[in-house]
């Protein structure tokens, strides 16, 4: 935890202007946008601006003077960095073209490093497939889920139905959707092992060159997701 105030803007410095961070909204994990940076007085307030694809109506009751938010980002880096803090509204701006929140200068910051090569433990609903059309997967989809995931591969686990083996080795197409989004992550992949335990087939998976980027955007919104409200909520601008 920093609670230096040199370090404290050292880490605001890199909420530059067009900046996209995660925001969650009172209590619940579930309320959340994804504003852009509009600007930063230092030691006063952080401006966002309300994403204009959103209803604002639909969160009238959390986007108050005085409601308490989580922010949480990225620092971009040798191996990133995960960024968060507690605060909360000063002001909410409805007058404008766009509508602006008044965020609270944080007086506490939590990080930590990404290790990205480092397998993550993980319990991330997930879809496998030989076949996808249009960013979609399509055909035999096997249903299951993430035990563990780096930035290089990870691993599938499914129960078998009626009987059926192991995949073969095999080029397939992976879906896996995060928590408070839309669409899914379809990543490219190899399958390279699989093995029965407990009745559940676990599959060795490698991705491709070609889907490290978006491993990358997934790892990072795996590790915004792993800072736990709890760990931070405690420490948040006084009023």
């Amino acid at each position: 935890m920093n609670t230096d105030n040199q370090t404290i803007n050292e880490f605001i410095y890199h909420l530059t202007p067009g900046k996209v961070i995660d925001l969650q909204l009172g209590n619940s994990r579930l309320v959340r946008i994804k504003p852009k940076i509009i600007g930063i007085d230092l030691g006063r307030y952080i401006l966002v601006k309300f994403p204009s694809k959103l209803n604002h109506s639909d969160y009238e009751d959390v986007l108050i003077s005085g409601g308490s938010v989580i922010v949480r980002y990225i620092l971009e880096g040798l191996n990133g960095e995960c960024v968060a803090f507690s605060t909360t509204i000063q002001q909410v701006l409805t007058t404008t073209p766009d509508r602006l929140i008044f965020l609270k200068y944080p007086i506490r910051i939590e990080n930590r490093q990404l290790r990205i090569d480092q397998r993550e433990k993980t319990y991330l609903p997930a879809q496998i497939s030989q076949n996808k059309i249009d960013n979609r997967l399509t055909g035999n989809c096997i249903d299951g889920y993430i035990v563990d995931i780096s930035a290089r591969g990870c691993q599938f686990s499914f129960r078998p139905k009626g009987g059926k083996s192991g995949i073969k080795k095999c080029p397939v197409h992976i879906a896996i959707t995060l928590m408070g989004m839309d669409t899914a992550f379809i990543i490219d992949a190899h399958v390279k092992n699989n093995r029965l335990e407990n009745g559940h087939m676990l599959v060795g998976i490698m991705f491709d060159e070609s889907s490290l980027e978006e491993v990358s955007v997934l790892l990072d919104g795996m590790a915004i997701e792993s800072i736990s409200p709890r760990k931070i909520q405690l420490t948040g601008s006084d009023s």
